[in-house]
């Protein structure tokens, strides 16, 4: 978690591809994340949302819940993120 923070604020590794690559495109879903920076594994979409939670904690980007109701195994479909 440590060096994904410093890589999302220095905008280097896993979390700045994801940065730059969702730059310009609005609210995307972890599946469509994914995808873009070809990572679209069970493992890899693992690496995405721990890169995703470095770059929130940078204040990079942003999250939107599910909405209200949402069944709980069904929320990770979403949730979207989106740069700020």
């Amino acid at each position: 978690m440590i060096m994904n923070k410093s890589q999302a604020k220095s905008g280097t590794g896993l979390p700045g591809e994801i940065e730059t690559k969702m730059r310009g495109k609005g609210p995307m879903t972890l599946k469509q994340i994914s995808v873009l920076v070809d990572k679209d594994s069970f493992m890899g979409r693992g690496k995405v949302v721990q890169a995703l939670g470095g770059l929130q904690s940078a204040g990079k980007i942003k999250m939107n819940p599910a909405p209200a109701g949402t069944p709980q195994l069904q929320k990770v479909d979403h949730i979207t993120y989106e740069v700020i």
